[in-house]
């Protein structure tokens, strides 16, 4: 049986295969690219790969260097990849999982299920959040690459924002004050200027006794 390939990219970019993290990646740009496969979960043109992470070089370096990049994934990562003369994209048929998948995921539940189930998967999902989108990872001589990293760096932020102010709201509604607590400790970390969960953090301690903290 194919071990299930783990992707993880909330806090940095961690790539398991099983229990075991895969390492010898030929430079930082193959789990880039393995990163940019997994969330876009599509197709994409070798050339358009290649200007993504090499933009900076002649076309014929950029593209020697995909070839080199995906020679060297393919035998990190067989058989998780479909790579044609043309197009290279993630195989989603083979058994894997995603981080940033189920974080939407949970959310996306969370529109639609009543009160107790969509509490459950916001918590399920704030819980996948470790960290900001490929935190501490940088790519160089890409700004293709980079401009689309920030683009869903902040986006997962802000998801991550709004999961956390509906938690603490939910905890404020029932009485949870400890888990209103955290969960607007939590906001706060990741954006300290927040008015709504200073109010949140400040409600919380105070109907919890923590008056002078309040």
């Amino acid at each position: 049986m194919t071990a299930v390939l783990e992707i993880c990219l909330f806090g940095g970019a961690e790539i398991r295969r099983g229990d075991t993290p895969i390492s010898g990646f030929v430079s930082s740009k193959a789990p880039a690219l393995l990163a940019y496969l997994s969330v876009t979960a599509r197709p994409h043109q070798r050339d358009a790969l290649a200007a993504l992470l090499w933009g900076e070089m002649t076309d014929a370096d950029a593209k020697n260097n995909l070839r080199q990049t995906l020679s060297n994934l393919r035998k990190l990562l067989e058989p998780y990849l479909l790579i044609t003369r043309d197009a290279v994209q993630l195989d989603t048929a083979v058994p894997h999982s995603l981080d940033i998948a189920q974080f939407e995921n949970h959310l996306h539940r969370a529109r639609s299920a009543a009160p107790p189930a969509r509490s459950a998967a916001l918590q399920q999902a704030a819980a996948l959040y470790r960290g900001d989108f490929l935190a501490g990872f940088y790519v160089r001589d890409a700004p293709e690459f980079e401009e689309w990293m920030l683009a869903q760096r902040a986006r997962y932020r802000e998801l991550a924002l709004h999961t956390l102010h509906a938690l603490a709201e939910h905890h404020l509604s029932r009485g949870e004050y400890g888990r209103a607590i955290d969960s607007a400790t939590r906001l706060l970390a990741l954006d300290a200027w927040r008015e709504e969960a200073h109010r949140q953090l400040m409600i919380a301690l105070a109907r919890s006794g923590q008056r002078r903290a309040a």
